[in-house]
């Protein structure tokens, strides 16, 4: 992001994530699908729910997506 003075603020663009994505709760069931599915290894079952553990290191393959059987991940 740049400022008013055309100087660069915030995270350096190689230090974003590609996409975000986010879970809805709602839908959630906690099965652990998506962390099977995801081959970077990004996801874990913390208290109950299903976390990432770095948006950055996501390359947005989807695989955790499509294993959701309730819809609950959502890749913008």
């Amino acid at each position: 992001m740049k400022n008013n003075e055309g100087k660069t603020i915030g995270q350096p663009e190689q230090d974003m994530p590609k996409t975000l994505w986010t879970i809805d709760y709602s839908k959630c069931t906690v099965c652990g699908e998506c962390v099977d599915a995801c081959k970077s290894r990004l996801l874990k079952i913390k208290d109950k729910r299903i976390i990432i553990t770095s948006q950055i290191n996501c390359d947005w393959c989807g695989d955790c997506a499509d294993a959701c059987a309730s819809d609950a991940i959502v890749l913008t």
